[in-house]
């Protein structure tokens, strides 16, 4: 089965359904391992097809990247293309390549070898207020947990908020991440370095974000809304 098939499985088939065992964090530190998408891909504003094959920066640890929508992706830079509050010089993955008339979806990211977890700075293409998540899944898409926390989208460079997700054993094959604001599942936003749990977690939960399961992925389509956009460098 091809990873694109996978990805179109995914889409298809997720419910958010009984989380159990993953547990949430807000900080980069707990997690080892960082993916630098500039290394991986450029950071030249070329689009991307679903998926992209991307290596981490200690080996071996690699895997696929793609929006479950199956539609483009781009690849864009803080401080060149991206005017937000990555840091300065980030590479980021873009999901709203695509987005007149219809909704990208999240960004999926699949592990060649299963890792305890991983997380990723991420920022909605808007400013204000938002809510992002991530949610775990096992090689067979078993559904392992989700976390989310709240953000804030601004120029207010090297403030982005991280968000990830850890398990207690090394069984997340696959992690999605996603947001929503003003109601609305989604939104237009942007991953910069995602960074994998090679080895266990050990830090204090937060339980307060700490989220079961709940509405389906595949959000709202055909959403009018107004929104200030950051695409380019002012």
């Amino acid at each position: 089965m091809t990873k694109t098939t996978l990805l179109c499985l995914l889409c298809l088939t997720l419910g958010r359904c009984n989380a159990w065992a993953s547990t949430g964090s807000t900080n980069p530190s707990d997690f080892n391992n960082p993916v630098d998408w500039c290394t991986n891909f450029g950071c030249g504003g070329g689009q991307l097809g679903t998926p992209q094959a991307w290596s981490a920066s200690i080996a071996p640890n690699t895997g696929w990247v793609g929006l479950v929508s199956s539609q483009n992706m781009q690849n864009l830079q803080q401080g060149t293309s991206w005017n937000g509050n990555f840091a300065n010089g980030m590479g980021i993955l873009y999901n709203g390549v695509n987005t007149i008339g219809n909704t990208p979806g999240g960004i999926l990211v699949s592990f060649t070898q299963p890792v305890f977890g991983a997380g990723a700075y991420i920022q909605a293409d808007f400013f204000g207020a938002f809510t992002s998540s991530i949610d775990l899944f096992d090689a067979r898409f078993n559904p392992l947990g989700s976390f989310s926390a709240a953000g804030s989208s601004d120029t207010n460079v090297g403030t982005a908020l991280f968000i990830g997700a850890y398990d207690s054993i090394a069984d997340v094959s696959y992690a999605l991440f996603d947001t929503t604001a003003n109601g609305f599942h989604d939104e237009d936003f942007a991953i910069g370095t995602m960074r994998l749990a090679t080895i266990p977690v050990t830090t204090t939960p937060e339980p307060s974000t700490l989220l079961l399961l709940g509405p389906s992925i595949l959000g709202l389509a055909g959403v009018v809304r107004r929104r200030m956009s950051r695409k380019g460098v002012l």
